[in-house]
């Protein structure tokens, strides 16, 4: 087995503050659904926004209510990201301060996870000799501790390792030819979860299988949401709400009324099929089918693939919403659930949920071509669909 301290200076050691280019979630990743917020009375807040506040290179700040203060960017590729948290002080330098250092944090969660950029984490790892000893960054250690948890509970059907074959998927697209079962059957010789183990007490993996690679498409997103909630919370805030895509975490008190998150229609993308409303915490994340769709000769298909095939999953499952009502589950979690009960289908999928903890929400076509709903038992309190 081999160990390169190389590596692990350059993989523990200080990253570079830029925006990664992120391939997870956009080219072939779990599909990113634009979710929208929602104020109580369904009242655009945008007439209420006052002048924006230029804080520093590419930093707007807006305040879309008194004591509230918000900032947008597109991120990894054009990913819509937003901050937004309650302030009520007049201190508008440590506001400033705060939104710089969530956006320090998705940078930084951006250029660990980036497994197209050859200067991140990943990638160095990526291209370490296996099999082998890597040594690993802790935010790695994380994930790959997160991932066994629903590699385990799904029995397989989220796994990290599928780099091999979301590329051979890629190249097909370019190609404008659906791979043959030869090439599947190569490419996953060079997957599965089983041939990965992490010793985080030493921050190393072990992979005991030659051409592995990893890829954390199904949960980077949560975790880079997880992470600059957790930010926000560490510098006093006590209500708020960080947003990537579909990824969505809000906590706190929000003025005394509930925080409402739309999902959107998988078929009209400017209407919502349905909205949760919840006091306090409240977590979702979402993933669809609909968009990002992998084209070869006219035929869609989707861009989550089945660890067990190789395939892409059955297009039939328009979109998996999952969600944690008490905050206990963490963003990155739903994430890789949403992925993984994209996989399993309704009822497999349902279970798992239940498994985990958590709630599901699953749009999925009927025989007859319109979208069927399925819902995690207990959501009816928090949960309504918009006829």
């Amino acid at each position: 087995m081999s160990n390169n301290p190389v590596l692990a200076g350059r993989v523990a050691g200080k990253l570079k503050a830029l925006y990664a280019v992120l391939g997870f979630g956009v080219v072939l990743g779990a599909c990113i659904l634009v979710v929208f917020l929602y104020n109580n009375a369904h009242v655009s807040v945008a007439r209420d926004i006052k002048p924006a506040m230029q804080h520093g290179k590419g930093l707007e700040i807006t305040s879309p209510e008194s004591g509230w203060w918000e900032s947008r960017r597109s991120i990894y590729f054009g990913i819509p990201a937003r901050v937004l948290f309650r302030y009520p002080g007049r201190g508008k330098g440590r506001v400033e301060s705060i939104m710089t250092l969530a956006w320090s944090e998705f940078d930084r969660i951006g250029q660990i996870f980036n497994p197209y950029d050859s200067d991140s984490g990943v990638s160095l790892i990526n291209r370490a000799v296996k099999p082998g000893v890597v040594p690993v960054p802790p935010d790695v250690c994380t994930l790959v501790k997160l991932s066994r948890r629903l590699w385990k509970k799904s029995e397989g059907a989220f796994d990290p390792t599928m780099f091999p074959i979301k590329e051979l998927w890629q190249n097909a697209v370019k190609k404008q030819a659906v791979p043959t079962a030869a090439e599947l059957s190569a490419a996953l010789l060079a997957t599965g979860f089983s041939h990965v183990r992490q010793d985080c007490v030493n921050q190393r993996i072990l992979f005991d299988h030659a051409d592995m690679r990893l890829d954390f498409g199904g949960v980077a997103k949560g975790y880079a949401v997880d992470r600059v909630r957790a930010v926000l919370k560490e510098n006093g805030i006590a209500s708020g709400m960080v947003q990537l895509g579909g990824e969505i975490a809000a906590f706190g008190e929000h003025d005394g009324r509930p925080w409402r998150i739309g999902v959107q229609n998988p078929r009209e993308m400017q209407a919502v099929w349905g909205v949760i409303s919840a006091k306090k915490d409240l977590r979702v994340s979402t993933s669809g089918n609909y968009r990002q769709p992998l084209v070869i000769n006219g035929a869609a298909f989707y861009h989550i693939f089945s660890p067990k095939t190789g395939k892409p999953v059955s297009e039939r499952v328009l979109g998996v919403t999952t969600i944690s009502l008490d905050a206990k589950a963490s963003n990155a979690l739903l994430d890789g659930a949403a992925t993984a009960i994209t996989v399993l289908g309704v009822n497999a999928g349902l279970d798992f949920a239940k498994k985990l903890g958590i709630s599901a929400i699953i749009l999925t076509e009927a025989r007859d071509g319109r979208i069927a709903q399925f819902v995690s038992p207990g959501l009816s309190s928090v949960y309504r669909h918009r006829d």
